[in-house]
Parts: C-alpha cells; structure tokens; sequence
C-alpha cells in the first residue's frame, strides 16, 4: 500500500531537495505515521510511505528543503537513514538458497554498500544505499547466489525512491544512459 502526501502549500524547489528514508518495523502505527506527516508539515515537505505486508515492514522517502531534526522521529520508533536507500524484498523460489544469500549480502565479507540484509517470511530483505552500488550490482549477486541452486525469485520494491534514483535504474536497465531527470517528462511535469 502507498500513500503519498503534500505537506505544505508550496511545492519544493527541487535543486535544494534533502531526502531521508524511514523504515518501521512491524505494522505501521497510525500515531507514528501522524507524527512523521506532522513534522513535514512544519517543515512544508512531502512523504511518500509503502507499507508491504509480505515483509511486515513500512518505509516512508521524505522529501524537505533542509535536513530536519530527527530525534522526533526516531522516537516514533523509526529507523532513520540520512539518505535515500534502496529496500528490496527477495523471495527465492528455492528455499535452500536463504542461508547463503543472507551470508553473501548480509555477512561479514557483503558489498560496502549494503546496509542490511534480514530475513523475512519466505525471503530475504536487503538495504543499500544507491550512490555506492547500482540495483544492477546488487540484482547481479543476489543471481549469482540464486544460480547455485537453480533458483529463480520474485522481488518487492519496499522503500519510495527519489526520482533521480527512479531515472539512474532506468538508464542502466535500458542502457540508455541519456535517460536523466533533466529527460523524463514526468518529473519535468512536477517541476
């Protein structure tokens, strides 16, 4: 489930956008979800939350014209991460693959640019942070460990991303490197 708000009557000047995510474990809290909206309001900003029941987890991309303060949110019980991430779900279609893809992406020798990587019911859930490593570095390892035991997967896109993050994954999955912010007509629009 998505759910988008304007928080404030003036739309942002996107050339000084700060973006920050939040993941919440367990059930979104409605209490929690209105202090996180109540805060953009006072900074005239933009939430975009995803709630995905597979995983029992919501994120929410904030979209301010300056870094706020984020202890009120942290005591919201919100983990907090100063940049936009990337959070995908795997779901393996062969179990066995679990353990050794939690210890590629998650252990001791996992890609600097991944944050995390958890279990969830049937899969697994990985953070990374896009200016360290493309989706496509990221999807690359998560199918070389697949590979050993024949397993296709599915994946759920968990975490709301920027749309210069949304414009970088296109270019590299088209190779189309001209596709930029500067190029899509739907940013152009919200502009």
């Amino acid at each position: 489930m998505a759910y988008a708000q304007d928080c404030g009557p003036e739309r942002l000047n996107k050339t000084n956008v700060v973006y920050l995510t939040l993941r919440i474990d367990g059930s979104l809290d409605e209490q929690a979800r209105k202090a996180v909206d109540a805060l953009l309001v006072e900074q005239r900003g933009r939430v975009v939350w995803h709630t995905s029941a597979a995983t029992g987890r919501s994120y929410a991309l904030l979209e301010l014209s300056a870094l706020p303060d984020v202890t009120q949110i942290a005591a919201a019980g919100a983990n907090v991460y100063q940049t936009p991430i990337i959070a995908l779900a795997v779901f393996p279609k062969v179990r066995e693959a679990l353990p050794p893809l939690l210890e590629a992406l998650g252990g001791p020798g996992r890609p600097a640019a991944v944050l995390t990587c958890e279990p969830c019911s049937g899969g697994v859930v990985i953070e990374w942070d896009p200016q360290r490593a493309s989706a496509a570095v990221i999807l690359g390892l998560v199918d070389v460990e697949l590979q050993r035991f024949n397993s296709g997967r599915t994946a759920e896109l968990l975490s709301p991303l920027p749309p210069d993050s949304i414009a970088r994954i296109a270019a590299d999955g088209l190779q189309a490197p001209q596709v930029a912010p500067d190029r899509v007509l739907e940013m152009l629009l919200d502009a």
